[in-house]
């Protein structure tokens, strides 16, 4: 739900309510609140009860309003209106009140038309000057925007709620100094408005200044304790200072204010894996999940961590979760072909290989598409994907005879070349590689002990950083099992 306004919006709310309500206290016949009626020192005799006041009309659309607005029913709110006492349809501030719905409702030209009544009265009324240039910022009216945000930074160039409008447009186009700025001369006007000092801590927080960034939200939750934004940002820092226990416990506390914000879900989780909690972590993303299904990030990070605990099954569903909600991710399409080549669906990851390759062109996924139809008994395909690999390498390179010796009839002289070439390989991951791929096709001709006996010197490899790796882990442990 938007906020009703901004933060001034509710300060006049506030105040246009308590003026209404206490507006009873001057009609005739009403006591004011505190006060107790005089009793005559001697009484001759008892007067009958003197018949029930009724309520002034202004004071009875004060509380109607009040109560829709305390139900957080705006359509409501904005029906009193039509039966407004005639006594209060001047009254600019309620006509705000009115314009502030509108726009909360998203009827922006019913708020637009409020808030050029009220400048025909208050020509510089800054709240309905604020109005227009929100409308103008939700409905992309670009040019209104910019003349109605000048206008109002002229009159007070430390309004808050303009400053703040500017400082969301800079960080959205990623210009954090410019919207530490904007943010700053927010909290110049309003030393306590939170939304100006949050922006400030973010910005802060976006800049390395973890420093500031800390003591903008410590003041955030001195206004307010519960503050979750403030709260899950303070988690954030704990997070990068490593103190994951303290980074917990302040997003919990976050959560248990408002538990139906994606991002905090997202970020418990992620506390809870770096405590070696990977099912708890598990069920934090599952959570984000059922916030907003149509987003790929938790999808990511729960096939991830169910493919670091083994559980290859849901790590491949939520891959392809992944692929069905943001097919643009191009990294999960070699995660996903991994473990489709691993569950024996060659045909699956021939696809998902080919998706990669489209991405990030790669003599790897062309030697692996290849192997996929040759356990599919699929050789002309094989060696056509091959032969088109060999068009775009350097005839001289590793990489080039290692695709050769795949397309080409096994010859003996060529394999020993081959192993001589990668034994004098200097860069350990390239050697790594092409140790897996000679097992690779060991295992493929039938070989397994050659096979076994390559995959368990990739293995026994210090931090690989290639993604055959895992499948030379797999081979050998399928090798030794046979």
């Amino acid at each position: 739900m938007k906020k009703i306004f901004s933060q001034s919006a509710l300060i006049i709310l506030s105040a246009v309510m308590v003026v209404c309500i206490s507006a009873c206290a001057s009609k005739k016949g009403v006591q004011p609140k505190g006060e107790e009626p005089k009793v005559a020192e001697k009484a001759v005799e008892k007067e009958p009860k003197a018949p029930a006041v009724e309520e002034p009309a202004d004071v009875r659309f004060a509380k109607k309003l009040q109560k829709y607005l305390n139900d957080g029913d705006r359509r409501g709110a904005i029906a009193c209106f039509d039966n407004m006492p005639k006594e209060l349809e001047d009254k600019v501030d309620l006509k705000m009140i009115l314009g502030a719905l509108y726009f909360s409702d998203e009827q922006y030209e019913n708020a637009v038309d409020v808030a050029n009544r009220v400048l025909e009265i208050e020509a510089n009324n800054l709240q309905a000057l604020e109005l227009l240039s929100m409308c103008a910022r939700a409905s992309g009216d670009k040019k209104s925007y910019k003349e109605t945000s000048e206008k109002i930074l002229l009159i007070d160039p430390y309004n808050p709620t303009i400053n703040i409008q500017k400082g969301e447009d800079y960080a959205l186009n990623k210009r954090y100094k410019l919207a530490l700025n904007s943010y700053r001369n927010a909290v110049k006007g309003d030393a306590k408005n939170t939304d100006a000092l949050f922006g400030y801590a973010q910005m802060s927080y976006y800049l390395d200044d973890t420093k500031t960034a800390e003591n903008y939200l410590n003041k955030i939750l001195e206004i307010d304790s519960k503050n979750a934004p403030a709260l899950a940002y303070l988690a954030k820092l704990a997070y990068g200072d490593e103190n994951y226990l303290r980074a917990t416990k302040l997003i919990k506390q976050a959560i248990e204010i408002d538990p139906m914000i994606y991002d905090y879900w997202m970020d418990y989780g992620t506390y809870m894996r770096y405590q070696g909690k990977f099912e708890e972590a598990a069920r934090c993303w599952e959570k984000a999940v059922s916030l907003d299904p149509e987003y790929f990030l938790a999808y990511a990070y729960l096939a991830g961590n169910y493919d670091d605990l083994g559980k290859f099954d849901l790590a491949l569903e939520n891959y392809h979760k992944v692929i069905e909600t943001n097919p643009k991710y191009f990294y999960a399409y070699e995660s996903t072909a991994i473990l489709e080549y691993h569950a024996g669906n060659y045909k699956n990851a021939i696809q998902y290989f080919n998706k990669a390759n489209s991405y990030s062109q790669n003599y790897s996924y062309a030697l692996m598409i290849a192997a996929c139809y040759l356990k599919l008994g699929d050789a002309v395909n094989a060696k056509s994907v091959l032969a088109n690999q060999l068009k775009t390498l350097e005839k001289t390179s590793l990489e080039y005879d290692m695709v050769r010796f795949f397309n080409d009839p096994y010859s003996k002289n060529a394999e020993n070349q081959l192993k001589q070439k990668i034994a004098k390989e200097l860069n350990g991951n390239k050697r790594g590689k092409m140790l897996f791929y000679l097992g690779l096709y060991y295992e493929l001709m039938g070989a397994n002990d050659e096979a076994v006996e390559y995959y368990a010197k990739v293995a026994n490899m210090s931090a690989p950083m290639f993604f055959e790796y895992r499948f030379a882990e797999w081979g050998m442990k399928n090798g030794s099992d046979s």
